[in-house]
């Protein structure tokens, strides 16, 4: 029962924050090296490019390894990331080395959130 003069959450809302807060729990939790490598290979988490220590990109975010694990990036960093990654994909293009992507995939980088749109 609510109390008085507090508006009582739907289903649906309670639902929304429990769904934002799990995420925010697995987004701040390290993953475990061989996760990400799983994920890497099936194609459902994609590198930036073959090189030591490359960013990854999962779950809209970019992600970076540590030493407990890969760490997501905060929305903020991720945004400037994907910008950083459309570049660096144009300059490996120019010079006739397109980035390698994990087996699987179409070879695009994610977009940026918002881009394309009107």
């Amino acid at each position: 029962m609510a109390e008085s003069g507090n508006v009582a959450a739907t289903w649906a809302e309670r639902m929304e924050l429990l769904k934002d807060t799990a995420q925010d729990r697995v987004l701040n939790a390290p993953m475990p090296n061989a996760a990400m490598e799983q994920l890497i290979s099936d194609g459902k988490a994609l590198t930036l490019g073959r090189f030591d220590a490359s960013p990854v990109h999962y779950l809209d975010r970019w992600w970076r390894p540590s030493e407990e694990g890969w760490m997501a990036l905060g929305e903020d960093a991720s945004a400037k990331l994907d910008l950083h990654a459309e570049r660096y994909r144009a300059a490996t293009a120019a010079v006739g080395n397109p980035i390698e992507q994990a087996p699987g995939s179409d070879g695009a980088m994610p977009a940026r959130p918002g881009a394309g749109t009107a």
